[in-house]
């Protein structure tokens, strides 16, 4: 009997508990083994997906038809908590879902008319300009005994946008409706993160984002300012996935993405499957860090292809 045998033919209590234990990359190189194992990983990760979805949302189903509909995601600790291993994972506050002008009465209808929350809080931001280049149009914080939603409302073409102009790596993580993605899991998955260079190059710092930083420094994530603290860093830096320097996709290979009920395994990539998206969200962090003095001083960007 091999190994991969005897582990499938544990009984579910075990096998739960050693899967609660590894956190996404781990999970997704497991599932490589057998089309057993990547079955019930699969099954395992969208378990955990709806038991995140539950403490806020009665009707699963339909706001998940709702976030593939619209091209919606989630992010902030609900993706964080499902990148890591459940043993261990930060703990979830709220439910933050990032969504388009053209879609963010769908979900103001879905929370308050199905799911009975009342809006405590509508905030109208100033559109991207030279002191506000966040691309935030709006925020919904919605209450239903004692649980919290935010839908954040962007004024770029895609949901995801935002995600990658926010204070640091930690939280460049999001659940659509297909896939669970990570975008800097080496850090991540060790616990660290890179301050945005937007934070210090491009007037993005205020109260909220260094609140947010030393939020997820609690949580006992080291934050660092310097590329080289993280990862080696020289001549070839621009080639590597972790240069700040470097133009990064959704689609790339330095990303980490589980594609639900996709039947494929992925050949060196970190997913179950490539995660492509045809609108797949283009972006670089900038600054000045990189041995590369060519381009090290780009400024930072992100848009939608």
């Amino acid at each position: 009997m091999s190994k991969m045998t005897r582990f499938t033919s544990l009984c579910k209590e075990i096998t739960e508990n050693i899967l609660d234990s590894l956190d996404l990359v781990e999970l997704s190189s497991l599932a490589t083994m057998t089309s057993t194992l990547h079955t019930n990983i699969d099954e395992y990760i969208q378990r955990c997906r709806r038991i995140i979805f539950a403490r806020f949302i009665s009707n699963i189903q339909e706001f998940v038809g709702l976030l593939q509909g619209t091209g919606a995601v989630v992010s902030g600790s609900c993706a964080l908590n499902l990148v890591q291993a459940r043993q261990g994972a930060v703990a979830i506050n709220d439910l933050d879902i990032y969504t388009t002008l053209q879609n963010f009465k769908d979900f103001v209808q879905f929370f308050t008319e199905t799911e009975h929350y009342t809006v405590i809080r509508n905030i109208n931001h100033p559109p991207p300009g030279p002191y506000n280049s966040s691309g935030m149009a709006k925020l919904f914080r919605l209450q239903n005994n004692g649980r919290n939603v935010d839908i954040i409302v962007t004024n770029l073409s895609s949901a995801i946008s935002p995600i990658f102009q926010f204070h640091s790596t930690i939280v460049m993580n999001f659940i659509s409706a297909e896939a669970v993605f990570c975008a800097y899991p080496g850090w991540t998955l060790d616990m660290a993160g890179l301050v945005h260079p937007r934070m210090y190059k491009q007037n993005a710092t205020n109260f909220a984002t260094v609140k947010g930083l030393a939020k997820y420094m609690q949580r006992g994530f080291t934050v660092y300012l310097e590329i080289t603290e993280l990862a080696v860093h020289e001549s070839r830096c621009v080639k590597m996935y972790y240069c700040p320097q470097i133009t990064r996709s959704t689609n790339d290979k330095g990303k980490l993405a589980w594609v639900a009920g996709h039947k494929e395994t992925a050949t060196g990539a970190l997913g179950s499957a490539n995660y492509i998206d045809t609108k797949a969200v283009i972006w670089s962090l900038g600054g000045d860090q990189c041995y590369n003095e060519r381009v090290s001083g780009s400024p930072s960007f992100v848009f939608a292809t």
